[in-house]
């Protein structure tokens, strides 16, 4: 027998996503503060010392809220596939088309890493806009 909806489940209120909301006078400096919280929860309180500069580009569209999430998305995959955590970023761009930023990046250290799991960064509740004091941006992470 085939199942369908509805079907009976539990709610087991456990906590599997990060979130974070940060602001900027400009969208380059949401958009850098940004990818430096996404760091900083990989890192957790350890301190990251930058080891080489990369330029990272990410296409977006057709908002800046997803061109944000893509260009986050680059960075963990910097992070899952060579290690690499931002440390600084030096600049940054970003409109609906796409996004990029010049990174600083260091290298993870288990010794001194004890941040979160961060498995994706989803477009669910993904924010960059502009607010009184400049823009806010804000990203949701799968843990």
């Amino acid at each position: 027998m085939p199942w369908a909806l509805p079907q009976p489940f539990e709610d087991l209120d456990h906590v599997t996503d990060a979130a974070v909301r940060v602001h900027g006078a400009s969208d380059e400096e949401a958009l850098a503060r940004l990818v430096l919280a996404l760091g900083a929860l990989l890192a957790g309180s350890g301190r990251v010392d930058p080891v080489q500069t990369e330029r990272v580009v990410a296409e977006g569209g057709p908002s800046r809220a997803l061109a944000a999430v893509a260009l986050l998305r680059e960075i963990l995959f910097r992070f899952a596939t060579e290690r690499l955590l931002p440390a600084a970023v030096e600049s940054a761009r970003i409109g609906p088309d796409g996004a990029e930023a010049v990174v600083a990046f260091g290298r993870y250290d288990p010794e001194r890493h004890e941040g979160a799991d961060v498995k994706a960064v989803t477009q669910h509740a993904a924010r960059f806009e502009p607010d009184d004091a400049g823009w806010v941006a804000q990203a949701l992470f799968d843990l």
